[in-house]
């Protein structure tokens, strides 16, 4: 229990900017099965976060300007750490079409201009139906759409990663997803499906750039479907 605490612990330090301090760990089995429980609370902390700033921020301001500063405190407090693995995962895929050796290129410390590009409307597509979802005070809709694309990383660890992913790789060996479960969410397991065998096609294999990118396209697909039934 004491690893799995540390696991999550360390998950809501590493993919968040809350200041939570992080002790001595052991890097087993038990740790990785904390990050991976962490995920789906992280969305819905950063749900709750993003929801009230916006009620707070509508006493004083338009309630327009407050849905984008909202959006933007969303974006923030979890460091743009997805965005990064967007713009990765976009550079290797244009280096696919190139012939050059896309791990090397994903790996590079920055950014092409392709991938800068790709992630900026990514950032513009998904601040856009925040901010929509935010003007109509849809929080419920934007705190499901925060959890259910972390919770479609438990899907994603079926499939097999490159062999110098050792993060995703501990991850993996630390969870067996339940037919039940697949069940139950099994729209999302879908497009997690769709999302991944077409990068994986792409790229020639996956890892957690394209994990954070797969977390990133499927919460932009929710929010937009809630625009949508919103509309």
């Amino acid at each position: 229990m004491k690893n799995i605490i540390s696991g999550i612990i360390y998950a809501i330090s590493y993919f968040t900017i809350l200041p939570i301090n992080q002790g001595k760990f052991d890097a087993n089995r038990q740790f990785y099965k904390g990050i991976l429980i962490a995920l789906p609370l992280i969305g819905l902390t950063l749900g709750v976060i993003a929801s009230a700033s916006h009620i707070a921020l509508s006493y004083i301001l338009p309630s327009w300007y407050s849905a984008i500063i909202a959006s933007i405190i969303y974006l923030i407090f979890y460091g743009f750490i997805h965005l990064e693995a967007v713009a990765d995962t976009i550079d290797g895929w244009y280096a696919s079409l190139s012939k050059k050796d896309i791990y090397e290129v994903m790996h590079e410390p920055q950014i092409g201009a392709i991938g800068a590009i790709g992630t900026f409307c990514l950032i513009l597509l998904k601040v856009l139906a925040l901010t929509y979802l935010f003007i109509h005070m849809q929080y419920i809709a934007i705190i499901i759409s925060l959890i259910l694309s972390r919770l479609s990383i438990l899907f994603a660890l079926s499939f097999d990663f490159h062999p110098k992913s050792y993060f995703t790789l501990a991850l993996k060996s630390s969870v067996k997803v339940s037919i039940i479960f697949k069940i139950l969410f099994l729209p999302i397991a879908i497009l997690n499906k769709l999302i991944l065998k077409k990068l994986q096609k792409q790229l020639g294999f996956l890892n957690g750039d394209t994990l954070g990118f797969n977390i990133e396209f499927i919460e932009l697909i929710l929010l937009n479907i809630a625009v949508i039934i919103v509309s």
